[in-house]
């Protein structure tokens, strides 16, 4: 069926929206990757641009998950080109052909996703996630307990296999960005036993 090639493109597109260079750029006439840790996602853009922009930055790169899934849904596409169409906008987020290869990480792209996917499980991990946050002042564990959780409730309330695959899956990518982001500052700290500077770098 047309649309579940359609689908799967569309989201693609939809992710690679540099949500956070053009809102450098507009508001600011700065190229957000090359402030800060050079992330071109939310939460770089929070820490360089200041709270509303990046609070903005952040909705919108969340409705970009969000919308690229509901296209689909209405288009009627089925569950298998739903799964890879929420795969691709994530990684359309994270590796934007529009900047060079450059974006965020996907953790906002990919709430949205799980908001239309199961909204009661996501709204849960975001919870657990912001008592981590209050707890640890950390964003990188914040965000790494709302991705455990998700992925702990979608399968231990018996959620369909797809939906639990593609919960991990979408969880491997950002983590997975996140590494390869991180790694030449990640693994001196590992070797150092510093696991506190490990978690500390967006």
């Amino acid at each position: 069926m047309t649309e579940n090639i359609v689908v799967p493109i569309f989201a693609f597109l939809v992710g690679a929206l540099p949500t956070a260079y053009l809102a450098g750029r507009l508001v600011h006439g700065v190229d957000i990757r090359t402030v800060g840790t050079g992330n071109a996602g939310a939460l770089n853009t929070y820490r360089q641009l200041g709270k509303k922009v990046g609070l903005a930055v952040m909705a919108v790169d969340t409705a970009k998950g969000a919308l690229a899934l509901f296209i689909g849904m209405v288009m009627g596409a089925d569950d298998v080109a739903l799964y890879v169409a929420s795969a691709l906008a994530a990684l359309g987020h994270n590796f934007s052909p529009f900047t060079g290869m450059r974006g965020g990480k996907g953790g906002a792209t990919v709430l949205g996703i799980s908001m239309l996917m199961a909204w009661h499980i996501t709204l849960i991990a975001i919870g657990i996630g912001a008592i981590a946050y209050l707890v640890k002042r950390n964003s990188v564990l914040a965000l790494a307990a709302v991705f455990i959780a998700l992925n702990a409730l979608t399968a231990g309330t018996g959620q369909e296999a797809g939906l639990i695959v593609t919960c991990l899956a979408l969880s491997l990518i950002v983590g997975g960005t996140h590494g390869l982001r991180t790694y030449k500052n990640f693994v001196p700290a590992i070797r150092r036993g510093d696991w506190r500077a490990a978690v500390e770098h967006e």
